[in-house]
């Protein structure tokens, strides 16, 4: 933990305040979330609030796209062991979450998305996608 902190300048990356000077009130992040394929490397890892970690949860940033990239990480979420209804809300999720990234970065998640059609060919997928591709907000039945 101290190593984390000192390499971060003793601020949050998630909220760029600082740090507090015990390790009570932080929890270590992984910027790839473990649930979708992120390892526990410390290249991975991240000194955050624990606040802040609870808003951050499970969201794939354009931070976790490119440190993927760098260390040739597929970024997945292993839907497969879950009932059909599930595994639709998932991908409508995994795609709804393109929206917050920008550039290269949205283009590469929208492309994974993508590949979830070939799991989940219902028209409300593909209507979600397709709404993440054209930058508007997807139609409130989706999902």
């Amino acid at each position: 933990m101290t190593e984390l902190v000192e390499l971060q300048h003793w601020r949050c990356p998630w909220c760029r305040d600082y740090l507090p000077d015990s390790p009570r009130g932080t929890a270590i992040d992984h910027i790839i979330p473990r649930a979708y394929g992120g390892p526990h490397r410390r290249w991975n890892l991240q000194l955050l609030h624990q606040e802040c970690n609870s808003a951050k949860g499970k969201k794939i940033t354009a931070e976790a796209l490119e440190l993927a990239d760098a260390h040739d990480v597929a970024i997945c979420m292993d839907i497969g062991q879950y009932r059909a209804g599930v595994r639709r809300r998932a991908a409508t999720y995994a795609v709804r979450s393109t929206l917050q990234l920008g550039g290269e970065a949205r283009d590469r998640a929208l492309g994974a998305a993508r590949n979830l059609t070939v799991f989940f060919p219902e028209a409300r997928v593909h209507a979600v996608i397709r709404a993440a591709a054209e930058g508007t907000r997807p139609a409130d039945s989706v999902g």
